[in-house]
């Protein structure tokens, strides 16, 4: 399987690595010689290649790069804008390279961004922080028009918030070592990162399985094959298969019922109640007949108090609470949600307004037993906070949205995080024909009715659901993203599940 790690894993990932006899000396080495030989192997008639070399050990890596490029008979030059090298094994193989005769400038002359077909970005790695200066936005920019590969990350990126610099450029292929850094699966950098090729430095098989916090799971192809969902009992009946009560939908977004309740249908749950005023009922009724109902009736200020007995009732023995696709958000739904969340057992899918409507009282969710799929406009409204800034660190926000609430979190977009505080997960699947209304429905939907016929763990759960729903979005996709529509997706989940 794979993971990513953030730039301090990798630090510990690279100390395990020093102590099991493989030095930092010798994954500089390795570092190098990887970075080289995907040169040579991507691009063998190009021959002539231009290094910019910073003063840390990405400059250190380029180095050893240029020494191997120069034996196998390229022309290798290098940039070192920064001066010179400030740790010892950097400064080491710059050394090196010098004994070889590989030319070694540190003034960006005009020639050397004449003859070079190849440019390979070592200026800053996995530390960076902040801007690039003009002057290294200026000589990244002279480098347009050529292939630019960067090592283990692109000048400028955040390896961590997977932000980016003004300036960074973007690259035909990054050779990361070791393994893929968080902000590499975060935008935009990671469409500044091209191909990604992970290059092997010597880490010992085990040495994942030793950092803390745990890495980041990849939620990907290979992890919907290792992690299915729970098979059926062959002598199942449908309350063994899950119940779920999906208290979704208003007159104004009725589709929102219908995609979320019939997403749970197809996610496998053996019965679906859905709480809702009657046109939205007859909306999913007539969508999915197998679906059934409960007609909510609630004035613009308050619920009758012969709806509280009656929602007490239809909670006794369900197995997942769906709420929220749909809603609306009044003062009625606000008191709606507020009830559901106090009197309800089971596992609660909290989403849309159902999460607009504890914004500003987070501590009304209840801890060890919610999933919240925020996307990151509600993600900042619980976090009292705006979206710009959860999108400047996705990484953060999940985490401390998951720690506030005691809540598993899903944190929706491109690289979509699941977290539960201590775990996390990244999506790397999914396209951007799902950026639709009712997409997030669809991963309600399937997220409620996973939890619904399952003992597994929310954080488990909440995994599963993302990979599926990024899956089938992949597999609607497949002859147009431009027309895929959220309906799609859930007829694209028995390919999946």
């Amino acid at each position: 399987m794979m993971m990513f790690v953030t730039p301090q894993q990798m630090k510990q990932l690279e100390e395990l690595t020093d102590r099991s006899g493989v030095s930092y000396g010798e994954m500089m080495r390795r570092a190098g010689t990887a970075l080289a030989e995907t040169l040579m192997r991507r691009w063998p008639e190009k021959q002539c290649v231009l290094f910019l070399a910073g003063s840390g050990n990405n400059g250190g890596d380029c180095y050893v790069a240029a020494r191997v490029l120069k034996q196998a008979g390229w022309r290798p030059e290098v940039l070192a804008p920064l001066g010179k090298p400030r740790t010892d094994i950097a400064n080491n193989a710059c050394e090196l390279a010098k004994q070889d005769g590989i030319p070694i400038y540190e003034e960006a002359y005009d020639f050397l961004f004449g003859e070079p077909e190849i440019v390979v970005d070592g200026l800053f790695g996995t530390g960076f922080r902040g801007e690039l200066s003009r002057n290294m936005q200026t000589i990244l920019s002279r480098t347009e028009g050529k292939v630019r590969v960067a090592c283990d990350v692109p000048s400028g990126g955040n390896a961590l918030t997977g932000s980016v610099s003004e300036g960074t450029a973007p690259a035909e292929v990054t050779v990361t070592f070791g393994a893929v850094k968080l902000g590499m699966t975060q935008y935009p950098l990671r469409q500044y990162c091209g191909e990604v090729v992970v290059a092997d430095i010597g880490v010992p098989a085990d040495a994942m399985d030793k950092l803390t916090p745990a890495p980041i799971r990849a939620l990907d192809r290979d992890y919907l094959s290792e992690h299915p969902l729970p098979a059926y009992r062959p002598d199942a009946y449908k309350q063994q298969n899950g119940e779920v009560l999906a208290v979704v939908g208003s007159e104004n977004m009725r589709g929102a019922a219908v995609l979320a309740v019939t997403a749970a249908m197809r996610s496998g749950a053996g019965m679906v109640t859905c709480a809702a005023p009657d046109p939205v009922l007859t909306a999913v009724i007539d969508r999915t007949p197998e679906a059934l109902t409960l007609n909510l009736l609630c004035s613009e200020n308050s619920i009758p108090a012969f709806q509280t007995d009656m929602l007490r009732k239809a909670l006794d023995g369900k197995d997942a609470l769906l709420i929220g696709c749909g809603l609306g958000l009044t003062e009625a739904t606000k008191a709606l949600v507020k009830f559901l969340l106090k009197e309800s057992k089971c596992p609660i899918i909290l989403d849309a307004d159902g999460l607009n409507a504890v914004a500003g009282c987070i501590d009304c969710i209840p801890k060890g037993r919610t999933i919240l799929t925020p996307h990151p406009g509600e993600a900042a409204r619980l976090l009292d906070t705006d979206t710009k800034t959860v999108q400047a660190d996705r990484y953060n926000a999940a985490l401390t949205l998951a720690e506030r609430t005691g809540a598993v979190v899903v944190l929706k977009g491109a690289g979509t995080i699941v977290t539960d505080g201590r775990e996390m997960a990244v999506c790397t699947m999914g396209n951007p024909g799902m950026a639709k209304a009712g997409s997030g429905d669809v991963l309600a939907g399937i997220t409620a009715g996973i939890a619904a016929g399952s003992d597994q763990s929310l954080f488990e759960i909440a995994c599963q659901a993302v990979a599926i729903h990024a899956a089938a979005g992949d597999a609607a996709a497949m002859v147009s993203q431009r027309t895929t529509l959220p309906q799609d997706l859930i007829g694209a989940l028995p390919q999946i599940i």
